[in-house]
């Protein structure tokens, strides 16, 4: 009688241990699961501040200490980081808040999708908000947002790529255009270039046609002026052998004068 308490006794102590091992394993499985550990959302620390000038700064903080203050700013087409010593910081002004990292690249997202489209650096404001956008994601992802948020932030990355293709799309159009147009001037200024060429053309095969005929004038008058000279010459040239007969013949006559004269005398 004995002996089968004792049995008994032993079989319910190994039912319960086997129930507790058993209990305490199914507990290990569960444990990791349900004590499992929220990611960390990522903060970063905004600043807003104005400086002695009166110019107000806004932007991410990367450091603060006694000298100085960095700040990560966006900056016409890109994102810089400036530094602010003290000296020059209205310190009363500066205000510090925390907000989601996810958040921070959101809004910087947005605010170089907002400068896009005036084509001038736009190529540069896509690409930063494209990349700003995929941060927002990737934080998303990484701190456990609901999906929700998670879907909306994939939804305005989709959407900045989407209007770059399309902002590719118009700038190539423009371009064609514009080519079209150039060429359009260019031939009109080809022929107005061709006119001008043709006038100055015409202009220029009348004064041709001037310069001969006053070239052939002035050959007729050389000619007729040379043919004077001559003419002249050989006028001039009887008049002075006329002259020179003239004076021989006078000379002749005065000797037989002189001699007739000389035989008068003598004979008387």
């Amino acid at each position: 009688m004995l002996r089968k308490i004792i049995f008994k006794a032993l079989a319910i102590t190994l039912l319960v241990i086997s129930i507790a091992l058993a209990a305490n394993e199914a507990n290990q499985v569960k444990t990791p699961a349900a004590v499992k550990a929220k990611p960390k959302v990522e903060l970063v620390t905004m600043v807003d501040f104005y400086l002695r000038d009166g110019n107000a700064v806004s932007g991410k903080l990367l450091s603060d200490d006694k000298t100085q203050l960095v700040v990560e700013q966006p900056q016409q087409n890109t994102v810089v980081v400036k530094t602010y010593t003290k000296k020059d910081v209205d310190t009363r002004t500066v205000s510090k808040r925390t907000m989601p990292e996810s958040q921070y690249y959101s809004h910087l997202g947005e605010y170089f999708a907002a400068q896009a489209w005036d084509f001038r650096d736009d190529p540069d404001e896509f690409i930063q908000a494209i990349r700003c956008y995929e941060k927002a994601k990737i934080s998303l992802e990484q701190s456990g947002a609901e999906p929700e948020k998670i879907a909306e932030a994939d939804a305005a990355l989709r959407k900045i790529k989407a209007d770059k293709e399309t902002w590719t799309a118009q700038v190539e159009s423009r371009a064609k255009l514009k080519q079209l147009e150039y060429q359009a001037e260019a031939e009109n200024r080809l022929k107005l270039l061709e006119k001008d060429i043709a006038e100055s053309n015409a202009k220029l095969l009348e004064s041709i046609k001037y310069l001969d005929k006053t070239a052939a004038d002035i050959r007729n008058d050389y000619n007729r002026l040379e043919k004077g000279v001559t003419d002249l010459n050989k006028d001039f040239v009887e008049q002075v052998k006329n002259l020179q007969n003239q004076i021989i013949d006078n000379r002749t006559a005065i000797n037989d004068l002189s001699y007739r004269l000389f035989l008068v005398t003598r004979g008387g």
